[in-house]
């Protein structure tokens, strides 16, 4: 979920029904794709496929998925290299989505080694991470609402969408298309890359990608089957239960027949991280279509990233391209007990110009990701999902870093504040409250998510690397 911050969306809500007349809408129009398409990269065979998901958070999310690219940069393998040479696919929402990007556009390639004799990051990768964080740290947040007011767009969120896309595209992306990253893929210089949105026409994840539709196809009732048959089971008819599991099933860019090869990087990434009615969805006409798509927050339910990694690496598992596979979740969404505790404070009621209208998905959100792991981890148990030691997670919450008990751990920019922390649990506290904006002011919050995705990393090293070293 994005972007603004809660003071920020209740001064847009306000603007936008004063001046949402004061500029058109617009709907961009993309190329129809020709029957074949040269930028499609399936999934080739292999032992072990490594997804890395980047959740949604605004700048929040975007500084700790690229430092937590560079922490697993310096995780060393037995033959020498890093572990970012094995990552198969990065899946991102929202904030996530930037930080994914960038890497996916701006990595180093294949050609650099990631690591020295020594195990430190080499020079060339050292100068991108380091860059990478810079970039990133930029106040996207102003540009947008100054570039709104001059170019006399105002708040409409539409044409604010359109404004995001094009500041991104001049300080990080260029004109750079999903064509042009997969053949990035094609020479090995970069992991595949999903950018998820959500299409508000059906409700469905739409999967930015060039990974074929076929390759995230997986028959979750053929599992079942097998799984009730070893049983001595039979299974009851679901014909409505089948129909609404294809509506979890990502849609790609083929099935509405759109050309992913000329998708402008900016503009998918702008889908992802939008939030109505600040900012977007874009609107879309595939060609002459007489049929309008919208496409909006890539975080609504789901803001990990996670769920089309998972069903496109069951799809492997289940046509036996892939032995195992290992998902690392950066997740720096909002924690839903801030919200808690903030209204158990709260003593006024709400008004139009007081409430947290980002409380709403953040409730629904809640509630779908506990269902989603108590589902996954269910059907581990019953064998119809393949087991732990074949599908693996590794979850890395930004609030889950320890601290020391005093806080004397802190980054040194925290320890300069007038009001400095004195326990772990102000740090945690202090992490916890970071605001979902696209700009992030503070020194102190951006080196506390750089160190905190550090910590989880190394806390977590021993479990990422026996599952990717076993054979």
């Amino acid at each position: 979920m994005s972007v603004i911050g809660r003071r920020t969306m209740a001064v847009g809500l306000l603007a936008v029904f004063l001046l949402g007349g004061c500029a058109s809408a617009h709907v961009f129009t993309v190329k129809r794709a020709d029957p074949e398409v040269p930028c499609l990269r399936p999934l080739s065979e292999g032992n072990l496929l490594l997804g890395v998901a980047l959740s949604g958070g605004g700048s929040r999310a975007a500084i700790f998925g690229s430092a937590g690219l560079e922490a697993l940069a310096g995780l060393r393998l037995p033959d020498g290299t890093s572990l970012i040479e094995k990552i198969s696919h990065l899946s991102s929402v929202s904030g996530g989505s930037i930080a994914a990007s960038y890497y996916a556009l701006k990595k180093p390639g294949k050609d650099v080694a990631v690591l020295k004799p020594d195990g430190a990051l080499s020079d060339p990768y050292r100068a991108f991470f380091d860059q990478y964080r810079a970039d990133l740290s930029q106040d996207f947040e102003n540009a947008l609402i100054w570039n709104q007011l001059l170019s006399f767009r105002w708040l409409n969120s539409a044409l604010a969408a359109q404004t995001l896309a094009e500041i991104l595209r001049d300080r990080l992306f260029g004109k750079t298309t999903f064509g042009e990253i997969s053949q990035r893929e094609r020479n090995g210089d970069t992991p595949g890359l999903i950018v998820n949105s959500t299409l508000y026409n059906n409700g469905r994840r739409f999967a930015m990608t060039a990974v074929p539709p076929g390759d995230f196809d997986y028959d979750f009732f053929a599992d079942l089957r097998k799984s009730l048959e070893r049983q001595g089971r039979e299974m009851e008819p679901a014909p409505i239960i089948e129909r609404r599991w294809q509506t979890l099933k990502p849609i790609t860019p083929l099935e509405i027949h759109m050309d992913p090869c000329v998708v402008s990087l900016a503009g998918a990434v702008t889908a992802s991280a939008s939030f109505p009615p600040l900012v977007g969805p874009i609107t879309l006409q595939v060609g002459g279509e007489k049929v309008y798509w919208h496409a909006g927050d890539g975080g609504l339910y789901e803001n990990q990233g996670i769920e089309t990694l998972l069903l496109l690496y069951l799809k492997q598992l289940q046509a036996k391209r892939a032995k195992r596979s290992l998902i690392i979740a950066f997740d720096s969404s909002f924690p839903f007990s801030v919200g808690e505790r903030r209204l158990s404070l709260r003593s006024l009621p709400f008004s139009l110009w007081t409430f947290d209208f980002s409380r709403i998905p953040s409730i629904m959100e809640e509630r779908a990701s506990t269902y989603q792991a108590l589902f996954f981890r269910t059907l581990q148990l019953e064998g119809v999902f393949p087991d732990s030691k074949t599908v693996g997670f590794v979850a890395l919450r930004h609030t889950d870093a320890k601290w020391a008990a005093d806080a004397s751990d802190v980054p040194d920019a925290c320890k300069a504040e007038l009001e400095p922390m004195k326990s772990a649990q102000d740090v945690v506290e202090r992490i916890a409250e970071i605001p979902t904006r696209l700009n992030l002011p503070s020194e102190c919050d951006k080196e506390l998510l750089v160190e905190a995705a550090r910590r989880l990393v190394a806390a977590h090293a021993d479990e990422i690397l026996r599952f990717i070293n076993r054979p």
